[in-house]
C-alpha cells in the first residue's frame, strides 16, 4: 500500500473549474506534506523516497508516536505523553539493524525491573533525572526476577537533537512556568504534559519475554543469534521456559518462535528506547540555564516584600507586626531577613527589626525603636527579603534569581551585663553588599543589632563600652551566653533589589549599593 507524502500547487475551491488563470500568486498554495505537520523545510521527493525505510517513517510516526516524550508517573509505569513537544527539519537517520539475540538480565531494583518491562535499559536511577518522583528509595525485602528477552531488531533510528527543536506551544508553556512564582510546581506541570523524557535513539523490531524468580539460575551466556533456533531452544530447555510473552500479552510456545522470528517485519513495535535524556535538555540554551538555575539546591532569594506601620502604636518601645506574604510556602524551614524604611526612603539607624515565629503562611517583625528618635513610626516601612531552598519551600519569585545570596552563622559569646558589644563579621570569600544581620539567643530573643562601619583599620574587635537604660534589664546576667548571628551577603553584581510584595508603597525596588560594603570589614553592634 502506497502512501500520499505530498500535495503541491493547490487551488480554493471557490475558484471556477474552467478558470485557469492566476489572478494572484498567493491565490496558489504552498506544498503541504501529510502526515509531517512538524516540517520546517521542504523535503524534495527523493529525500521522503529514497529508501523504504525513510517511505515507512510516516506510518511509523503515526503508530508509534516517534517524536513524543516519555512520562514515568506516580505509580513508575512508563507513559507516551499525548502532547507533542519537538518539531524536526531533517529526516531523522534510519539503519537496518537484522540483530537477533537473547539476553539475561537481572534487576537490583523495582524501579529497575519497571523500567526493563518499558524497554527502557539504561537509567538505573530516577534521581538523577529531574521532575520525575524517584518512589524507589526503599528497596527492603525486595525479591528481583530475572527477565529473560527475545529480541529481533530490524531498525534504528537516530534523533539528533542538532536537527529537532521545541514546538512554540511547548516553549511558551515553559516560559510560563519559569515566570511562575512557584516555578518548580509549574514546570513539573508542563513536563506531566509534554514529558519527562527524550529517547534518541529508537529500536523497532519485536520482542518476547520471560520472568523467572531470583533463584540459582545455570550459568548460560546471551545468544547473539537466535536465528539459531536449535541453539534458542537449548537455552530456553536449560531455563525451563515452555512459553513466551508478546509485549501484548500473547503466548508463544516455543515451536512456534520460528514463525514468530519470520514475521518480524509485519508486526513491528518499540523495543527499545536508548540514549534518553531530560525533555527539558532539547530546549534553547537560555530556558535550559534558567531551568538548571530553579534546580540549584542552595540559598536564593525566595520572595521580598515591603509593608507598612501605620497599624503600630508610636508610643511603643517595641512592636510586633504580622506579615502575611500572600503565598503558602511548602515548608518553615526559611530566613528572613530586612531593616526599617523612613518615610524619605531611608534606612533607619534608629529602629531595629528583627524577624521570628515563621509559618507557612507569614511571620511576625519585631521593631524596636531608641527612647531618644523623634521618627514616627507609622510613617515608616518595614522591607523583609525571605530566603531559603527554593526546592523546599516551592516558591521562587523570578524577580531576583539572578542575585547570588551567602547566607553566613556566626557564634559569639556576650556577657549580657554589658548594654553593648562589638564584633567584626567574618568575610573572608564573601564580596558584596552586607543586607541586614540579626542576632539569636534563647535568654533574651529581641536582640537588637546594628551594623557600623569603621571609622578606621585599626578599630578594636569584641570591645564592650557602658551600660545603656535600653538594656538595663539584664544588669544582673553576668554569665556568658553564646548569640547567634545570621548575616546576609548579597552579590555586588546587580545595584537593586526588586520588590515582590507591597502595600501602598510607591517604589518597587531597593537600591543596594546604599548597603555597607563587604570590603571595609563592617562590624555590628549587639
Amino acid at each position: 500500500m502506497g502512501n500520499i507524502i505530498s500535495y503541491d500547487e493547490l487551488i480554493p475551491i471557490s475558484r471556477p473549474e474552467r478558470d485557469t488563470s492566476l489572478v494572484n500568486e498567493d491565490e496558489t498554495l504552498k506544498e503541504i506534506q501529510t502526515g509531517v505537520a512538524n516540517f520546517e523545510e521542504k523535503l524534495s521527493l527523493e529525500k521522503w523516497v529514497g529508501d523504504a525505510m525513510n517511505d515507512s517513517l510516516i506510518s511509523w510516526i503515526k503508530d508509534f508516536n516517534l517524536f513524543h516524550g516519555l512520562i514515568i508517573n506516580k505509580n513508575d509505569e512508563m507513559v507516551i505523553n499525548k502532547k507533542i513537544p519537538v518539531k524536526f527539519f531533517e529526516i531523522p537517520k534510519i539503519t537496518s539493524n537484522n540483530r537477533s539475540y537473547l539476553k539475561i538480565i537481572k534487576p537490583s531494583t523495582k524501579l529497575e525491573s519497571t523500567l526493563v518491562s518499558n524497554n527502557i535499559f539504561s537509567i538505573k536511577k530516577l534521581s538523577t533525572l529531574p521532575f520525575i518522583e524517584d518512589n524507589d528509595n526503599n528497596n527492603e525485602g525486595y525479591e528481583g526476577y530475572n527477565h529473560v528477552l527475545v529480541k529481533c531488531e530490524k531498525y534504528e533510528i537516530l534523533l539528533n537533537t542538532d536537527n529537532i527543536k521545541p514546538t512554540k506551544e511547548f516553549e511558551k508553556a515553559i516560559e510560563e512556568a519559569l515566570n511562575s512564582m512557584k516555578p518548580l510546581k509549574a514546570l513539573q506541570d508542563v513536563f506531566n504534559e509534554y514529558g519527562h523524557l527524550f529517547p534518541q535513539r529508537i529500536i523497532l523490531g519485536r520482542s518476547l519475554k520471560s520472568i523467572l524468580p531470583n533463584l540459582t539460575l545455570p550459568n548460560i551466556d546471551d545468544v547473539n543469534d537466535v536465528n539459531e533456533i536449535h541453539e534458542l531452544s537449548k537455552i530456553l530447555d536449560k531455563l525451563n521456559i515452555s512459553s513466551l510473552l508478546t509485549q501484548k500479552g500473547r503466548i508463544i510456545g516455543r515451536r512456534d518462535l520460528h514463525n514468530w522470528i519470520r514475521n518480524t517485519n509485519n508486526y513491528l513495535e518499540i523495543i527499545e528506547f536508548d540514549n534518553i535524556i531530560p525533555l527539558y535538555k532539547i530546549l534553547k540554551t537560555g530556558h535550559q540555564e534558567k531551568i538548571d538555575d530553579v534546580l540549584k539546591n542552595n540559598y536564593r532569594i525566595i520572595m521580598t516584600g515591603i509593608t507598612d506601620l501605620t497599624d503600630l502604636k508610636n508610643n511603643n518601645i517595641e512592636n510586633y507586626k504580622r506579615i502575611n506574604i500572600g503565598l503558602s510556602l511548602e515548608s518553615e524551614d526559611y530566613e528572613v531577613f530586612g531593616l526599617i524604611i523612613t518615610e524619605n526612603n531611608t534606612k533607619s539607624e534608629e529602629i531595629y527589626v528583627n524577624f521570628g515565629l515563621y509559618d507557612f503562611d507569614g511571620f511576625y517583625a519585631i521593631i524596636k525603636k531608641s527612647k531618644e528618635t523623634s521618627v514616627d513610626i507609622t510613617k515608616c516601612f518595614v522591607l523583609w527579603m525571605i530566603v531559603g531552598n527554593p526546592s523546599k519551600l516551592s516558591v521562587f519569585s523570578p524577580k531576583n534569581r539572578g542575585i547570588q545570596v551567602n547566607y553566613i552563622k556566626e557564634t559569639v559569646a556576650l556577657q549580657l551585663d554589658n548594654s553593648n558589644y562589638y564584633k567584626k563579621i567574618p568575610f573572608q570569600g564573601y564580596k558584596g553588599h552586607l543586607f541586614s544581620v540579626h542576632a539569636y539567643c534563647s535568654h533574651e530573643p529581641n536582640i537588637n543589632v546594628q551594623i557600623i562601619k569603621p571609622i578606621s583599620n585599626d578599630s578594636n574587635s569584641n570591645k564592650s563600652i557602658g551600660s545603656n537604660n535600653q538594656k538595663s534589664h539584664r544588669d544582673s546576667l553576668t554569665d556568658a551566653v553564646e548569640v547567634e548571628l545570621r548575616i546576609c551577603v548579597i552579590s555586588t553584581d546587580y545595584k537593586n533589589l526588586k520588590i515582590d510584595h507591597k502595600e501602598e508603597k510607591t517604589g518597587v525596588i531597593y537600591p543596594l549599593d546604599v548597603s555597607i560594603s563587604t570590603e571595609v570589614n563592617p562590624e555590628v553592634i549587639i
